[in-house]
C-alpha cells in the first residue's frame, strides 16, 4: 500500500514539475519576445526621427540661405504613425518622448503649410514675411530639438547598433548626391 501511494506521489510531483517547467519556459520566451519587439521598435523609431530630424534641419538651412523649397515631412509623418500603436513595448519615458516628438513634427509640418504655398504637394515656398519666417525657423528649431530628445532616449550611447543610426543621410546630401 505504501508503495502505491508513493508511486502515485511520485507521479503528481513529476506532473507537477513537468507544468511548472512548461509555464517557466512559456513565461521567459514571450518576455523575449516582448523584449525584441521593443528592441526593433527603438531602432526602427530612431531610424525615422533621425530622418526627420535630418529633413528639419535642411529645411531650416534652406530658411536660412532663402534658397530651394522646403520639403514636406508629411511622408515621413505617416511611417511615424504606422509605429505609433506598437509604442506600448516601451516605457513610459520613451513614449513621452516620441509623443512629443511627433507632435512637434506635425507643428512644423503645419507652419510650413501656413508660412509658405504648397508646390506639388512635396514641397512648400519659403515665406517672403520676415516674421513668418522668424517663427517657422523657432518652429523648426524647436521640432529639432523634441526629434533629438527622443532619439537619444531611444538609443542611449552604449547601445550597439547606434553607428548605423548615423549613417542616415540627409535629403539634400541625397539630392546632391
Amino acid at each position: 500500500m505504501w508503495w502505491n501511494l508513493s508511486e502515485h506521489l511520485f507521479q503528481l510531483f513529476f506532473m507537477v514539475t513537468i507544468v511548472l517547467g512548461s509555464q517557466a519556459i512559456s513565461r521567459r520566451a514571450q518576455r523575449e519576445r516582448v523584449h525584441d519587439e521593443a528592441r526593433r521598435l527603438r531602432v526602427a523609431l530612431s531610424i525615422n526621427l533621425k530622418a526627420l530630424r535630418n529633413l528639419y534641419q535642411d529645411n531650416s538651412d534652406s530658411l536660412r540661405g532663402g534658397r530651394l523649397p522646403l520639403i514636406s515631412s508629411r511622408n515621413h509623418i505617416n511611417l511615424l504613425r504606422t509605429q505609433l500603436a506598437r509604442l506600448t513595448s516601451l516605457d513610459s519615458p520613451e513614449i513621452e518622448a516620441v509623443m512629443t516628438a511627433n507632435i512637434a513634427a506635425e507643428r512644423a509640418e503645419t507652419g510650413m503649410a501656413i508660412a509658405g504655398k504648397k508646390v506639388e504637394g512635396v514641397a512648400f515656398t519659403i515665406p517672403a514675411d520676415a516674421a513668418a519666417r522668424a517663427i517657422l525657423m523657432t518652429t523648426l528649431r524647436e521640432t529639432c530639438s523634441a526629434l533629438a530628445a527622443a532619439e537619444d532616449l531611444l538609443n542611449p550611447p552604449a547601445m550597439p547598433g547606434r553607428e548605423a543610426l548615423s549613417a542616415v543621410p540627409s535629403v539634400r546630401g541625397l539630392a546632391a548626391a
